[in-house]
Formats: C-alpha cells, structure tokens, sequence
C-alpha cells in the first residue's frame, strides 16, 4: 500500500483511539487564544506543557497527516509525528514541565527531540538552490522560559544545543558551489520570542532564532531564523466543540542558510485544534 494512504490511515487511527480512550471525560469549550497553552508559536519554544488529557492535532498545508501533541500528564507532554513515522523516520519528542512562573521567576521546561535517518535524505528536494542532506540521527535539547508580563503579553528564551551525525548544506550549485559538511557535530541553539494575544480569537507572535527549531525548516543547525506570525480562533463563539477548538496559524518566514549563502523567504502556516478535557463527574 502507498505509504501517504498509510500515513493517513495511521493519523485517522490514533486520533480516533485516543478519542475512545477518553470516555470518562467531556470536551471543554475553550476560551480563547488568551488563555490557551501554546508550544511553539511562531517557531519560537515556550515554557509551558499541556494539561494532562490535552490533545493537539496539528494539521500542515498538505493533504497527509501532520504530528500532535498529547499531555500525557500534567508535567510531560509528547509529540506524535504521524508523518515522519510513516516515512521511516523514528522521530521522538518529549517536553518536561519543571517550574512554573511564580513572581520574577520564568515558568520553565526542558525539550528533547531525536531523530533517526538511516538513508540520506535531503531536507529541501523540491528546491534547486538549497540542499539540507541529513543522515544518521539528529538530537537537540533544549530548555525553555516563559515570562506572562501582562495579561495579554508573553516573552519566550530557549536555549540549548543540537548534536548531528551527518549534515551538508550547499546550494546545489556546482559551478559556483557554497557548501560546507558536518560530522558528529555539536551546534548551539538559541530563540527569543514575544507574543501578544490581543483577542480571544487573534494573537500576534515573532521569533528570532539560530539553530535547530521545531516547527518550520526543522531540525536544521546553524539557521538563522526570523518569523512573524499570528493566530486566529475563527469560530471562538460557536458552541460547537469542533469548530471552537479550531485554529490557524499564519507566518511570514525568512531563514537564513549562512553555509549555503542561500535562504528561503515567504508565507507558510498551518492548521490545528486543541481539545482540553475534564473528568466526568
């Protein structure tokens, strides 16, 4: 069977699983972009974790299965990346919740992502001018500070590192070539972030980066990044719990490939919904 009709099956699978595992609880209505947890808006990295029981399904701009996010208990919260599985891609991410923002002190987590790419791979093969070549595995860790300065204002620091097996990036150019090879290689990362969650159902976000990030050009060390974003809750009023947990997220992104002299700039985003539920009584 084709492996993108597989992709899908899986993705329907497990979100239907997941939803029969729940029984005992009910869907609660959400209150808006202000309130909600949010992991990485903009590409950025937060402090905060999922509420055990709390389920993302993020979907990207393409017909197949994206990833989720599951609260597996109030402290950790797990990825599922439907599609890198289904690719033969082993692909694990877990977030830790350690502290949360009391005063002056930052709510903080620690993220870890590994991934395995047992052939090369290129990150970028629809593109011409940009070649990102990854094999073997790909591990960054990082932790993560929030700052909730105002009630509707939020700063985000994330710092760590990110350890690769095999990466070239180059440009693909082999008259003028710029490229330059990583092998069992240590990268730092960094990010700062600011949101501003005007409405309930709108919220503005940007992120400055280098290294690895989760969300868009992933895993990629030694990319500079910026993104400005925002999020939108369309259906926030409706009582309905499908389309009330319904949101989009819109960036503009520009990221630099300082190795490849080489960069990709434009509109990108993607769909999701985030369910919170309470036990029954």
């Amino acid at each position: 069977m084709d492996r993108k009709i597989l992709t899908i099956i899986l993705g329907l699978i497990t979100i239907n699983n997941f939803l029969n595992a729940q029984q005992d609880s009910v869907l609660v209505v959400s209150n808006g972009l202000q309130t909600e947890i949010m992991l990485h808006p903009a590409d950025g990295f937060t402090g905060y974790v999922l509420k055990k029981g709390e389920f993302a399904y993020n979907q990207a701009l393409t017909p197949y299965p994206s990833w989720a996010w599951w609260g597996i208990t109030d402290k950790i919260t797990t990825e599922l990346d439907f599609e890198c599985w289904l690719g033969g891609v082993p692909s694990f991410n877990f977030r830790f919740g350690l502290l949360m923002q009391k005063k002056i002190r930052p709510s903080v987590s620690f993220e870890t992502m590994f991934q395995y790419l047992k052939d090369e791979r290129d990150q970028f093969e629809n593109l011409d001018y940009l070649n990102v070549i990854r094999q073997g595995k790909n591990w960054y860790n990082h932790i993560n500070l929030s700052w909730q300065i105002a009630d509707i204002w939020h700063v985000y620091l994330s710092g760590g590192a990110t350890y690769i097996d095999n990466t070239v990036i180059s440009n693909g150019d082999t008259l003028h070539e710029y490229s330059k090879s990583f092998r069992n290689y240590i990268s730092p990362d960094f990010s700062i972030s600011l949101d501003y969650r005007f409405k309930k159902w709108i919220s503005f976000h940007s992120t400055a980066s280098y290294g690895s990030t989760f969300l868009y050009a992933d895993n990629i060390i030694r990319k500079e990044q910026i993104i400005l974003a925002t999020r939108i809750a369309p259906f926030i009023n409706n009582d309905k719990r499908f389309f009330n947990s319904f949101r989009i997220e819109l960036a503009f992104i520009r990221a630099d490939f300082i190795d490849a002299k080489e960069s990709i700039t434009g509109p990108i985003g993607f769909l999701y919904w985030q369910w919170n539920r309470n036990k029954k009584k």
